[in-house]
């Protein structure tokens, strides 16, 4: 089986959600004992789903979801797989409504919570300041400074896993990255949420337009795919699942805890919980919605 009968059964699925869905749909037939994805939809049974209840919430989520996809691959029916999805987000959607953190989000909770990638990001840059200065650099030396790259972006702007389909050089498509006036811009234009919320815009800041600015012209240097993240044994474009691995290790490597996107995302809500209180406290005094509360800033 390959991705392409995927993308022809889900016509309406965004391509990073395809690469989502196909990367899990291998963990899944992995996980039933395959080597690789099967020819046919026998495997998708009774003994794998009991197995998939078993396991912790997340990944009930995600191989839920990848045994539905599969089975719309194949073009069966399995009603108690679409039964499984629907309890693992009710269940995942309960836990995220009533604000308690759950046992793998305790486990790799950092001591800082969110500030921990900013520290993390500047442990790693100590290392790599003579690699800073150097004029030319090895296929090595770019993969480890765009591992501070990466770390450094989501201690600042927690996104999904776009940023591995980010392009630096033109035909751009729907997410790059371009410099206006000295600084840095990204635009997300495709990713999970675009048909309803559009575009992500993003101004980068100092540290990560400074980073930018030594780690490009190697980038263009030693590369031609265009793309802002790459591979270290070939060169080749870094693909969302693999940058995606490349952060839980970083961070399991240095901080002792297993971070992935996802807690990165909830470590930055967290973090602004004050905020978003006080916010919410504010629309219930006035009586507002959160548009309507927006309307009546008044800025100089």
């Amino acid at each position: 089986m390959s991705k392409a009968l995927l993308e022809k059964a889900c016509p309406g699925c965004k391509a990073s959600s395809v690469k989502t869905y196909w990367a899990n749909i291998k963990a899944l037939s992995k996980a039933a004992g395959h080597d690789a994805v099967p020819a046919g939809a026998s495997w998708l049974n009774a003994k794998l789903l009991s197995a998939v209840r078993q396991m912790p919430l997340g990944k009930f989520k995600r191989m839920s979801t990848a045994g539905v996809k599969a089975a719309q691959m194949y073009k069966v029916k399995r009603p108690k797989w679409n039964q499984a999805m629907s309890d693992a987000t009710d269940r995942y959607n309960r836990v995220r409504d009533s604000g308690k953190r759950t046992k793998r989000e305790a486990q790799n909770w950092p001591k800082d919570g969110y500030k921990a990638l900013d520290a993390l990001a500047k442990e790693l840059r100590t290392e790599l300041l003579q690699l800073e200065k150097a004029r030319s650099w090895t296929r090595s030396d770019l993969y480890h400074y765009q591992r501070y790259l990466i770390v450094l972006f989501y201690s600042k702007h927690a996104l999904r896993g776009d940023l591995a389909d980010v392009r630096h050089k033109k035909p751009y498509g729907p997410n790059w990255i371009t410099k206006v006036r000295g600084q840095y811009k990204m635009h997300i234009g495709e990713h999970k949420t675009s048909r309803a919320h559009g575009a992500i815009q993003l101004d980068l800041g100092p540290e990560i337009t400074a980073a930018l600015n030594i780690f490009l012209p190697h980038l263009r240097k030693l590369t031609k795919h265009g793309y802002l993240l790459s591979t270290l044994r070939t060169g080749n474009r870094l693909q969302r699942q693999d940058m995606l691995r490349l952060i839980r290790n970083t961070t399991r490597e240095r901080l002792g805890k297993n971070i992935g996107v996802q807690l990165i995302r909830v470590l930055k809500v967290t973090g602004a919980a004050a905020q978003i209180d006080a916010a919410k406290k504010l629309q219930q005094e006035m009586g507002h919605s959160a548009s309507m509360q927006r309307k009546y800033i008044s800025r100089d």
